[in-house]
């Protein structure tokens, strides 16, 4: 079962919000105040109406059915309950009736299966999407099924089982920004709780409970006998005492009772560590019980602002737990950050704008939601190529598009462009500038040991991802980079001419090194002067002379790494 998209109105600052999509991973960004937290309020207020729905329903005399439970209503500033004067808009309540509500609307997609036994169980028809409003008033809230059609009233009259149907096959996680530490216990105790009622099924954990309800029961005699006596000398009506152990209550105490102990160096209670520390413990709980079988049932996970209180470098860790968790659970975020946008598909990303909600058609407008200011001939761009050299830009900048037309196309149009890092060492950091401006990033980088030490050094930080490197590999060279894979048939004869030097010529004892370390040799054994200076005329010139020759300057026979850059690259700006 998948929650499809749900529907605001009339809830804190939000007079409407229709349809909002939701995916497996759907992210809601906006500037301060314009809505996105509110309307994650509203998802968790409705959803847990849902979840909690079967445990006190009662039907009024026309048949609808009305629930006025103690957790959902009356409790002002929560997250997950409701309180008619905090959440209907204030500037509605002085025009407000018995008909103005909050109402939430929750639409669902239900599978084959799920459809078979909604039919057996409910004794009604589906096609498989199911949407169900809320609708909370000052005094009372009803549900009721928004199914459009002949068979409206008939699933109406059904709302009860209906709600329990669902209830019954959907978990939702909620995982609020953590801004203290007593409400960062609160969440953690909440997680760790409900793990534990597990437990209460275990004809073990059954079993020691009986056992310390026996090893208690002569002590409890004694002490009803004790009391018996004594006040039976004041009050001779009184026959016998007994003393019972609420064993709900005991149960609820075990659960409850949990400390949790972090050693990073130095072991401290969770609630002495700070706010960053405390979110992720949060996230790591939230993570292990959406990852457990609960009976074959679907989790949503809703987290607002997952970045709170943590270092950047953090940030990118925090990210790849929550891509993982998306997997298997639908994940629903509010967020300041770009690092959270899922550029792979913009329609994800929902912007919320004047307390109005819409999905975004172009990184343009999630980078003017987010506040991310860019270069002109940054700000369409969605993919970002990085290269180490301006030499290797501008050369692979006349390749690429030889190999792929979309690629040619996004680099006409600016969807896909190119930047350098001036030396390997700086791609950490250059990858993670471009992924907080709402970026994606495909890394083309010389296979050498600077290469390779600032890939490890960026992966390790988190700030790229495997899947986002390409080495310019050589089958035969154990160091390699961007002109070892040129073809010198093609370009000889003009460097001769250029340099008085052969590029074809095999330096002494032939060894294996990659192309500026050959040239170097070439142009010593030729009798001519090297060094940095010209090290860089000559990568120049050869990165000119594969400009103007794209078409034939790579060695086919050669060129799998580029052809592996290039998929890579498209798969990105197409979507794929």
């Amino acid at each position: 079962m998948k929650l499809v998209s749900f529907s605001v109105e009339n809830y804190r600052s939000i007079t409407t919000a229709r349809k909002i999509p939701l995916s497996d991973y759907s992210l809601l960004i906006g500037a301060n105040n314009e809505g996105k937290s509110n309307i994650l309020h509203a998802l968790a207020l409705g959803m847990d109406a849902l979840i909690s729905w079967h445990r006190q329903v009662r039907r009024t005399a026309d048949g609808r059915v009305m629930r006025v439970p103690s957790t959902i209503l009356g409790r002002p500033y929560s997250h997950t309950q409701y309180d008619w004067r905090v959440d209907f808009p204030i500037s509605k309540q002085h025009k407000a009736n018995d008909l103005s509500k909050t109402n939430i609307t929750l639409e669902f997609q239900l599978n084959e299966s799920e459809v078979s036994s909604f039919q057996e169980e409910i004794k009604s028809n589906l096609n498989g999407t199911l949407p169900i409003l809320f609708s909370f008033g000052q005094r009372d809230f009803d549900v009721s099924v928004q199914k459009p059609g002949r068979g409206y009233a008939t699933l109406n009259k059904k709302s009860t089982r209906i709600a329990d149907f669902v209830s019954r096959r959907i978990r939702f996680e909620y995982i609020p920004a953590i801004r203290t530490a007593d409400s960062a216990n609160r969440v953690i105790s909440q997680l760790v709780e409900r793990e534990l009622r597990s437990l209460e099924e275990n004809p073990e954990y059954s079993q020691a409970l009986n056992k310390i309800d026996q090893l208690q029961k002569p002590l409890f005699d004694e002490l009803a006998t004790t009391i018996q006596q004594t006040v039976s000398n004041f009050l001779p009506s009184v026959k016998t005492v007994r003393l019972e152990a609420r064993r709900e209550a005991r149960q609820r105490a075990m659960r409850r009772e949990v400390e949790i102990l972090v050693d990073d160096g130095q072991e401290t209670k969770l609630e002495r560590k700070g706010d960053g520390v405390q979110s992720l413990v949060a996230l790591a709980l939230m993570r292990h019980a959406s990852e457990q079988s609960y009976l074959g049932s679907s989790t949503v996970v809703a987290i607002e602002e997952p970045e709170s209180h943590l270092h950047p470098n953090a940030v990118h860790e925090l990210r790849t737990v929550i891509e993982d968790l998306s997997k298997n659970n639908q994940i629903v975020l509010s967020s300041h950050s770009p690092l959270f946008v899922n550029m792979n598909n913009l329609q994800n990303t929902i912007i919320v704008k004047g307390s109005k909600a819409k999905c975004a058609d172009h990184v343009s407008d999630i980078r003017e939601a987010l506040g991310v200011r860019f270069a002109d001939n940054l700000h369409n761009a969605s993919v970002v190529i990085i290269v180490e050299g301006y030499d290797d830009a501008r050369a692979l900048r006349a390749i690429l598009p030889t190999y792929s037309d979309a690629i040619k196309n996004a680099l006409d149009q600016g969807e896909v462009t190119i930047d350098y890092l001036g030396g390997a060492s700086g791609l950490s950091h250059k990858a993670s500038f471009y992924k907080a401006s709402a970026c994606q990033v495909q890394c083309f980088i010389d296979n050498d040991n600077e290469g390779r030490l600032a890939v490890e050094r960026a992966i390790s930080a988190r700030s790229l991802k495997v899947s986002e490197v390409n080495l310019c590999a050589v089958p035969h060279l154990t160091e390699s980079e961007l002109e070892d894979i040129y073809n010198k048939d093609i370009y000889g004869s003009s460097f001769l001419t250029e340099f008085g030097v052969d590029p074809k010529s095999r330096p002494k004892g032939r060894p294996k090194l990659k192309w500026s370390q050959v040239a170097e040799r070439q142009f010593r054994e030729a009798g001519k002067p090297w060094n940095e200076s010209i090290k860089c005329q000559v990568k120049s010139w050869l990165s000119e002379y594969a400009a103007n020759n794209p078409k034939t300057i790579i060695r086919k026979e050669l060129d799998a790494p580029l052809v592996n850059f290039v998929d890579s690259l498209v798969s990105k700006f197409m979507g794929k």
